[in-house]
């Protein structure tokens, strides 16, 4: 579960606990910064989900995953966008990234740091 690899859990685990890791999501933007990625990720609300999402209806949230101090940066059919599904293995200050996207890209990095930041939960009524 890619979420133990997170060092700043603290908000996610309020949140959702210490096991939930999301089933699907959807990348929004990925911006590269240096030698840092930070992703904005989506998904569905599920059973995990605070009370006070559901009692507002809400059914996305959203959050930005920052991978810090990269090397070894590889990217494969660049084209970062749909559904999105992420491996981390490591621990420590050396991690293995894995960010597959539905259209066959694929990224893979070294990484010596990754967190999570700006979670928020909205109503996505569809409209674009």
């Amino acid at each position: 579960m890619w979420i133990s690899s997170i060092s700043n859990k603290k908000q996610w685990t309020s949140i959702f606990g210490e096991t939930y890791s999301p089933s699907s999501m959807r990348t929004s933007y990925v911006m590269l910064d240096g030698n840092s990625i930070c992703i904005k990720l989506s998904s569905k609300i599920e059973q995990a989900a605070p009370k006070k999402w559901l009692t507002k209806n809400y059914n996305e949230y959203e959050f930005q995953l920052y991978i810090v101090d990269i090397e070894n940066f590889n990217v494969e059919n660049f084209n970062f966008s749909g559904t999105t599904t992420l491996t981390i293995e490591g621990k420590s200050s050396d991690y293995k990234v894995t960010i597959k996207f539905e259209n066959n890209c694929a990224v893979t990095c070294q990484a010596k740091n990754i967190s999570i930041a700006n979670i928020r939960a909205y109503n996505n009524d569809g409209a674009v």
